[in-house]
């Protein structure tokens, strides 16, 4: 769109010419800007300052220029000086903002059963819990044997005792443990 044109349609329909002028240089705004900011901002704060790029151009272009050229260059140098002024604005603050719909990209979807971790977790919890209820040796016994997967000759040189005894107590422990858990009503 040339200078004259330009005038011309504002002389008739100032809306009807920034409709013109906008739908005309949209791509080529977008693009500077983009290529200005794309490291730095999100793309709301890219669509913020194309916006910003056009009402300045609708505010700020001199119709009393005897120009007859493409209003291209205008255009292009406002775009391009708008969108460094958004870059060191928003680099300043080393903040970035990131939209919804922008952090739905980024994400990944999880195959991980939210509901069902926390209820394992909880379970361990508990666990853990009734464990350090049984008192020494048999706490101790029963997290070597079964978190640690120790063998008995191997418990019985950490506690001191022997393999047979820190076989009978493993028994015994793990009977009262099942015991304290059906009384939780919880099932392994």
């Amino acid at each position: 769109m040339t200078h004259s044109e330009y005038r011309k349609l504002i002389c008739e329909n100032k809306d009807m010419a920034q409709r013109k002028l906008f739908d005309e240089y949209f791509n080529y705004v977008y693009t500077v800007v983009y290529n200005k900011l794309r490291s730095i901002a999100s793309r709301e704060d890219i669509e913020e300052c194309v916006s910003e790029v056009f009402f300045n151009v609708y505010n700020c272009y001199d119709m009393n220029t005897e120009s007859e050229g493409d209003i291209k260059g205008f255009i292009g140098t406002v775009a391009s000086r708008k969108a460094v002024s958004y870059y060191h604005r928003l680099n300043n603050g080393n903040i970035r903002s990131i939209s919804v719909e922008e952090c739905a990209e980024i994400m990944l979807p999880s195959d991980d059963n939210v509901a069902k971790t926390a209820e394992q977790s909880e379970l361990r919890r508990i666990l853990l819990e009734l464990i350090d209820r049984l008192g020494e040796p048999d706490s101790s016994i029963i997290i070597q044997k079964y978190y640690y997967n120790r063998k008995s000759k191997d418990i019985a040189k950490l506690l001191s005792l022997s393999p047979v005894l820190i076989r009978v107590r493993c028994s015994r422990a793990t009977k009262r443990l099942r015991k304290m858990l059906s009384d939780m009503d919880i099932t392994l």
